[in-house]
């Protein structure tokens, strides 16, 4: 159907000063409804999602770990287990380089290696580069097992490997070669971040997931310093400073935490913890949380000795999964914050390392998980792009990224209808049109196009009326047709509804 402009009428004084009103809000808030953060869209299509090769120049063996390099946008280094570093472009611009070289300075093979690496935030002017790794017995000494963050300058592109500096040695003379974690990465505050595994063996044998006073089983947290003395210092804000507790501890009761992220848009770290043997799960993770191993895996009871009364309450996951068949460990992801896959965004993505499926859940809710992909790779880490696009790391030696499926094509306009905001052309976003319960908003007839409350087929003063005479109106369930903004909807009306229905104003449906 096509808009129509209604012909001018005369309007009663009071419903002259609405629009005037109604004028002087849009210009005023017009900033405000442009820098509204946008929420998670409707739910996505099951399966509508693809992986296509991408960072070609990346195609090595063993990669862990992927990191953008700060102040070069179209470079990233990619770590690989047994300790090779390669600085890789995004373009293809140029071939792999040799960025670090770590070999044999770790025991490798199963869980063990070199596992994570962060670019200092001030990389472009301090050349910092971190490193987590199980480094040898010989460079544990005095004690034989430990975990490890690192420093190293970079020089010309170049990791200086005899500049080490020791940031952190965590004591793992009880634990086994596996359950080592980990990840770094610098938080949006700033500081440091690591996450570690209970120290392995089945079951929590040495009963470090629930002991926040050592620092296995937990996500750590410090300020590095850039010195040698002292090397860190602990944010006072810490959640155990002053308190029972390590300080450095800033969530525990993990099993083995193996990847993390930060959400670019709202700061929130969001982790994969990877289960014993019947459920994995994802965990929206907080200062000074208690998330539950060994008393429980996912939400089930693992064991009952020592949790009656655990040192913080528990928090349990957001999402699990059971292992029954392929499954086995699960890969944390990102939170999409990308435009070329509508549907997704602000849904957590993360994947399993065995079985290449690759979900996502909304952080908004306690909704289901939607499985967008059963993909034939081992996957090993997932990484984010600096538009926010999201690659897959895998075992396969290739780097995938995260695209939609070629069909269907409702609109036959050459974009699939994942990857398409309006896969309907109508001028409203598949977003509201889930939120409203109908498509083809513009269609006329009863209740079909929101913006248009009192269905005459044009929007106009009385609509208008409506929306500044409910405003503030928690919409859900119902009249969810007075909330059309923000894109989605935000389940009320206020300014961002009123200023769209400004820009509205006089539009109509006919034949």
């Amino acid at each position: 159907m096509a808009r129509t402009i209604r012909p001018p009428v005369l309007v009663r004084d009071h419903k002259l000063r609405v629009l005037l009103v109604l004028a002087a809000l849009t210009t005023a808030l017009a900033v405000l409804v442009e820098s509204d953060v946008p929420v998670a869209q409707a739910t996505p299509t099951a399966d509508g999602y693809a992986l296509v090769q991408d960072v070609n120049t990346a195609n090595v063996a063993g990669m862990v770990d992927f990191a953008l390099i700060p102040g070069r946008p179209d470079e990233a280094a990619v770590l690989t287990q047994g300790g090779m570093l390669w600085r890789v472009s995004l373009t293809g611009a140029f071939a792999r380089t040799e960025f670090g070289n770590l070999t044999g300075l770790s025991r490798t093979g199963g869980e063990e290696g070199v596992l994570s690496l962060a670019f200092s935030p001030n990389f472009a002017t301090d050349s910092r580069v971190y490193v987590y790794s199980t480094p040898t017995a010989a460079r544990c000494a005095p004690i034989t097992r430990c975990a490890r963050i690192s420093r190293f300058p970079v020089v010309s592109n170049d990791m200086i490997e005899t500049s080490e500096t020791v940031v952190l040695d965590i004591d793992q003379e009880i634990a086994q070669s596996n359950h080592n974690g980990g990840r770094l990465l610098f938080g949006p505050d700033g500081y440091l971040y690591l996450s570690i595994g209970d120290g392995g063996g089945g079951g929590d044998p040495n009963e470090t997931g629930q002991d926040h006073t050592d620092l296995i089983g937990s996500v750590l947290r410090i300020h590095v310093t850039g010195q040698t003395t002292p090397p860190y210092t602990v944010p006072a804000d810490n959640p155990f400073v002053g308190v029972v507790g390590d300080d450095r501890v800033w969530a525990y009761g993990f099993r083995n935490p193996w990847r993390y992220s930060f959400d670019r848009v709202s700061g929130d770290l969001w982790l994969g913890d990877v289960g014993q043997g019947s459920w994995e799960e994802v965990d929206e993770v907080v200062s000074g949380g208690n998330y539950g191993w060994d008393c429980y895996e996912g939400n089930a009871v693992f064991e009952t000795a020592g949790c009656s009364s655990p040192p913080t309450p528990f928090i349990f996951p957001r999402a699990v999964y059971s292992l029954s068949g392929a499954p086995c460990a699960v890969v944390g992801g990102y939170v999409y914050r990308g435009t070329l896959l509508p549907e997704i965004y602000g849904w957590f993505i993360y994947s399993d390392n065995c079985s290449g499926q690759i979900w996502a859940v909304n952080p908004a809710d306690s909704s289901a998980p939607v499985q967008l992909f059963d993909s034939p790779y081992n996957v090993s880490s997932l990484a984010e792009l600096p538009n926010g696009e999201l690659l897959v790391l895998t075992f396969q030696n290739s780097i995938q990224r995260l695209t939609c499926a070629a069909t269907p094509d409702t609109d036959s306009d050459g974009q699939p209808d994942v990857c398409d905001r309006d896969d309907d052309n109508d001028g409203f976003s598949d977003a509201i049109e889930s939120y409203v319960g109908t498509n083809l908003l513009l269609a006329c007839g009863a209740n079909a196009w929101p913006a248009d409350i009192n269905n005459d087929t044009f929007s106009d003063i009385s609509d208008v009326a409506f929306l500044t005479n409910n405003f503030g109106l928690a919409v859900p369930p119902a009249p969810a047709r007075h909330n059309i903004a923000p894109d989605p909807p935000d389940g009320f009306v206020d300014i961002t509804d009123i200023a769209r229905m400004a820009n509205l104003f006089g539009m109509g449906c006919g034949p």
